[in-house]
């Protein structure tokens, strides 16, 4: 059985959400996210953005593959990101498209339900 779509929903943290920004560092986020290798749709609810986001921009080059390597979607749900997790959004998808393996981007306002493809800086 291999897992295609990987949710990362932070959305009832609470308390629990602080306790994950104090503690994952960009490289723990690495290898936690490191076993999923079959996973081809990433979907981030809107409190975890700012803490993958980060993450995923420090893969570059031949490192790009080497996290969720055959990635194709990535889903967001709420306002656009922006500021620094736009600026690693915005890495992590340059370095995938300069790497041939490039990932669309798919984003929905609350209350809405479909997912529409969105360019980082529209």
């Amino acid at each position: 059985m291999t897992l295609e779509r990987l949710d990362i929903d932070m959305n009832n943290g609470g308390d629990s959400l602080l306790k994950w920004k104090g503690d994952m560092e960009e490289t723990q986020w690495l290898v936690l996210l490191r076993p999923f290798t079959s996973v081809k749709d990433l979907n981030l609810s809107e409190p975890s953005v700012p803490l993958i986001a980060p993450a995923l921009q420090e893969l570059s080059g031949e490192r790009v593959t080497e996290v969720l390597p055959v990635l194709q979607n990535t889903f967001f749900t709420g306002p656009m990101p922006s500021g620094p997790v736009e600026e690693a959004t915005r890495k992590f998808v340059a370095a995938q498209q300069l790497s041939g393996c490039p990932v669309t981007l798919h984003r929905r306002k609350h209350g809405e339900r479909e997912y529409k493809d969105w360019e980082v800086g529209d």
